[in-house]
């Protein structure tokens, strides 16, 4: 009997061929999608799950909670090792510092040329890290690798961009900034899970121990390391947190701070290494980390696009159904029991889903270069074959036969047997009143997402066209690098500005769109006004090569003494310092005393996500980090190549690194152009899964009404007018989709806003662009079976039944 149900179910699909082929077309498109998106959430959940130590190990962070909150991620080199003095139960302790700036490796092979590159990604770290974050070592002692000063170790891809072929422990690796030989101790392999922790090489703690002095390493005030901690078995996470005020009181009374103060302004939260990626977003993160949101809309959509497949099938093979109630009727007749035809026709369902579960895999690995570059993961087709996600497929292809399935089986099952071998197809019965609810399902879907994607699309042209208070436009960011740069600053300068393509040259020491450091600045003689605020160092040139609006007082004038710096001050900060007359006040900052010159109008430093905070610009060209030239004209490579000889000339031992200021700041927002593009992508899947179930109906509805359509062009219909009937119904389905998914779209727009600072407003043209488009898909999905019916000879549709 099973194997006979089997056959039947083949034969079917080979029979109804347009309906099996757009059945599954949508399946497996759906599972497609779905399978991209759930591998997609399953990475960004598994984030720093893979450390054995992973549910003891935390993270502590600090929070002073001033006039302005701030949570910070770094925190004192002193913090982690205090704390497992004075708490039970903090087993190891492991640091990480990033080193500042960013540094320059080289290396000479024998007979070879020197290979030089500049590297952003590294750590100075505890040799505890090994243990703690299990790294896989795959050459040197993990033992020993990270205790001896002037150690470093390396990723795989660092080594062979290096040493190539060589064998790189016990060679030495140049350090071009400090001028230090480190030798390589040790290999590891990129983690084989995902992970906050990107590097591509560490060193020996004790090395930057022994080049830095002592107050900056008990510093108690200094966000400079990461310091995480393991706990014991036996403690839990509020054992510990609940000692950690106590213990704040003792660490920062040493400071002069009273245990009121302490206790009323500062926290030190410590969190979960699980939580890192998808829940925290602080001063100083390692780097950018995800957001929990992301994971709910991939949810939610790849359910979606799960059930907008499964309502095409649940349709299509409901409208099939009326072509073979005379086979109902016989097998009824013949004895067949109700059950007996739900196991037939769920047995078609499960081989349809089958075939499709096959497609898909093979649409999925197709898809996965395309969807990495677009979503800039690193997904394999090998982690589809996991216990764990083999069993999640088959629960999945089981789930979606049985959802797809089981309405259009019971609903065949149902059919009256002397009804079914008449033939007689009941227009008006219940299962048209769900297939007709079902598409307004599917649309009201793939509304809801061409209207997210229209928000998402609006709100990223807004970052890129906003008027952010500076000029960004032709300026690049050509960086400092060494002593020999440094101390050749002012010459270097000079000869860049000889270039007649270059109209200005600045000195910063950070670039907008980078973090600025905070520091607090307190008028003379008002200690009580005093305030945490950003910092940037700059040079008289760098207002007028970012066109920076001066609203009162001064620019900076080229000086010689480099003792009594003067300050500029942003809108914000003279608000924030509630300052009337700021303008040749003096005030205490970064150890010394200033003057304010001048107040600038308030411009975006940093990323939209956030209002201009308070800023204050201190004229001290010798802690700048970037030149800025302004270059004129269509000669930007021309300009470059002639910038890069001249510092070649003159600074033979650094390197050329320069980054264009307006693709820096637009790359601020590449979370969120990737999942913008993501949803782009699955929106337009989501409407043609509909569009390919709408087009099934839309055959389905002109054959059955094919004698109506004769009849009526008899009697005088036009083709415009045939047209109209047979896509009227299915336009009104649209219609009502567009107008249920709207103000929910709203509503889920509006809460994805409301993260930003600058949110763009919902409009009305976008809801009808948004129905015009899903009715003009429909329409043109519709009109093509309609215009095949108007175009019949009304002879041939007489004759048809």
């Amino acid at each position: 009997m099973l194997s006979n149900y089997f056959t039947i179910a083949w034969r079917n699909v080979l029979r109804y061929k347009l309906n099996s082929t757009l059945t599954i077309t949508g399946l497996a498109l759906g599972l497609a999608c779905g399978l991209l998106m759930i591998l997609h959430v399953r990475e960004e959940l598994n984030y720093d799950k893979g450390f054995s130590k992973a549910d003891h190990i935390f993270r502590i962070t600090s929070e002073n909670m001033g006039e302005k909150n701030r949570q910070w991620a770094a925190t004192s080199p002193i913090l982690g090792t205090e704390m497992q003095k004075a708490i039970p139960g903090i087993q190891t302790v492991a640091r990480f510092h990033r080193p500042y700036p960013d540094r320059v490796f080289s290396y000479i092979p024998s007979g070879g040329t020197v290979r030089q590159f500049e590297e952003k990604s590294g750590y100075f770290a505890d040799s505890t890290v090994v243990d703690v974050f299990d790294l896989p070592f795959v050459k040197g002692d993990p033992k020993t690798a990270l205790k001896q000063i002037d150690a470093i170790v390396l990723t795989e891809a660092m080594a062979t961009k290096y040493f190539g072929n060589e064998d790189p422990i016990g060679k030495r690796i140049q350090d071009d900034l400090d001028k230090r030989p480190l030798m390589v101790t040790g290999v590891i392999r990129n983690f084989p899970f995902p992970t906050h922790l990107q590097f591509d090489y560490l060193i020996s703690m004790s090395t930057f121990y022994q080049s830095t002095d002592k107050n900056t390493l008990e510093n108690r005030g200094w966000s400079g390391f990461y310091n995480y901690i393991v706990l014991n078995s036996s403690t839990s996470r509020a054992d510990v947190e609940a000692r950690i005020p106590e213990f704040m009181v003792k660490f920062y009374e040493v400071k002069g701070e009273t245990r009121k103060e302490i206790l009323a302004t500062r926290r030190t939260p410590i969190q979960s290494i699980m939580d890192i990626h998808l829940h925290s977003k602080l001063e100083k993160e390692m780097g950018p980390n995800s957001d929990i949101t992301y994971v709910y809309v991939f949810s939610i959509a790849a359910l979606f696009i799960l059930l907008i497949a499964s309502v095409n099938f649940i349709n299509m093979a409901t409208a099939q159904a009326f072509n073979r109630m005379k086979e109902v009727g016989v097998r009824k007749v013949l004895g067949a029991r109700k059950e007996q035809l739900v196991r037939q026709f769920l047995g078609e369902s499960f081989i349809l889903t089958l075939i499709a579960a096959s497609v898909a895999f093979l649409l999925f690995r197709l898809a996965i270069p395309f969807y990495n570059e677009l979503a800039a993961k690193n997904l394999r087709f090998g982690q589809l074959f996991t216990p764990s996600n083999v069993l999640l497929m088959v629960l999945l292809t089981m789930l979606i036969s049985l959802i797809a399935g089981f309405y259009p089986a019971w609903f065949i099952s149902n059919f009256d047997p002397v009804t079914s071998l008449k033939g007689k197809k009941n227009q008006v019965s219940s299962v048209t009143l769900v297939r007709k609810g079902l598409i307004v399902f599917q649309f009201s879907v793939s509304v809801f997402m061409i209207f997210s994607t229209i928000v998402v699309y609006r709100q990223m042209k807004f970052f890129q066209t906003k008027e952010l208070g500076f000029d960004q436009d032709q300026v690049v960011a050509v960086k400092l690098y060494g002593k020999e740069m440094w101390d050749k600053a002012n010459t270097i300068q000079q000869e860049f500005q000889k270039n007649s393509a270059i109209t200005n040259v600045a000195r910063i020491s950070t670039l907008p769109g980078d973090r600025f450091g905070t520091d607090m600045f307190t008028p003379l003689g008002k200690s009580d006004d005093a305030s945490q605020l950003r910092f940037m160092w700059a040079d008289e040139h760098t207002l007028p090569v970012l066109q920076v609006e001066l609203k009162a007082g001064r620019n900076f004038v080229k000086t010689v003494a480099n003792s009594h710096f003067p300050f500029i001050l942003n809108e914000a900060a003279a608000k924030a310092l509630k300052l009337d007359s700021p303008i040749g006040q003096k005030a205490v900052a970064l150890g010394d005393t200033g003057e304010i010159v001048g107040i600038v109008k308030d411009f975006n430093f940093a990323s939209l996500h956030t209002t201009v905070e308070p800023l204050v610009i201190v004229q001290h060209p010798g802690q700048a980090n970037y030149f800025l030239l302004k270059i004129k004209g269509n000669k930007l490579a021309e300009t470059l190549e002639l910038t890069k000889s001249s510092l070649a000339r003159l600074a033979p031992n650094s390197l050329f690194i320069y980054t264009f200021l307006d693709e820096k700041m637009a790359r601020l927002y590449d979370s969120e152009q990737r999942v913008g593009n993501v949803l782009n992508a699955f929106a337009v899947f989501a409407l043609f899964i509909s569009c390919l179930g709408l087009f099934g109906l839309s055959a389905y509805a002109a054959q059955v009404r094919t004698k109506e359509v004769g009849i009526r062009k008899v009697l005088g219909a036009t083709v415009s007018g045939i047209i109209v009937l047979l896509s009227t119904d299915f336009l009104r389905l649209v219609l009502i989709a567009t107008v249920i998914a709207s103000p929910l779209a709203w509503w889920a727009m509006k809460q994805w806003l409301q993260s930003f600072a600058y949110p763009i407003a919902i409009e009305w043209w976008m809801f009808v662009l948004t129905g015009l488009l899903a009715v003009a898909v429909a329409l043109l999905t519709v009109s093509f079976q309609s215009i095949k019916a108007a175009l019949m000879n009304p002879v041939k549709s007489l004759r048809s039944e």
